[in-house]
């Protein structure tokens, strides 16, 4: 396996941060990125976060017949999920749509990545 440098990895981190900008990524704070390494770090949310983010939009009924949860825990995680800004929802009849909201997220992998220059 080829290692890089680390001036490669410096300059790879600087594309991330000027990147980041563009998009309007704000600087996450400690304690924020501290709760969403707990919200994530529970198998169940991670993987109903997980299948949120690799589609488009989700319905609710679609994340409860993914997972063996009660409705009340899926509700529950994707309450903790939306709270945290991690996905948005929007309600359309009976139907409550999820999607995943890449900005925030994205500013968590930045915080993250900012971790190893201090």
């Amino acid at each position: 396996m080829r290692q890089i440098s680390w001036i490669q990895e410096f300059i790879v981190s600087e594309h991330f941060a000027q990147l980041a900008r563009l998009i309007g990524v704000r600087a996450m704070k400690e304690k924020e990125a501290t709760l969403i390494a707990k919200a994530l770090g529970e198998p169940s949310r991670f993987s109903i976060y997980k299948q949120i983010a690799e589609g488009d939009e989700i319905y609710c009924g679609e994340v409860c017949n993914k997972h063996a949860l009660s409705p009340g825990t899926v509700s529950h995680h994707l309450k903790v999920l939306t709270d945290l800004g991690l996905i948005t929802s929007r309600k359309e009849g009976l139907n409550v749509y999820y999607r995943s909201a890449p900005e925030k997220f994205s500013a968590y992998l930045c915080y993250l990545q900012n971790l190893n220059r201090h």
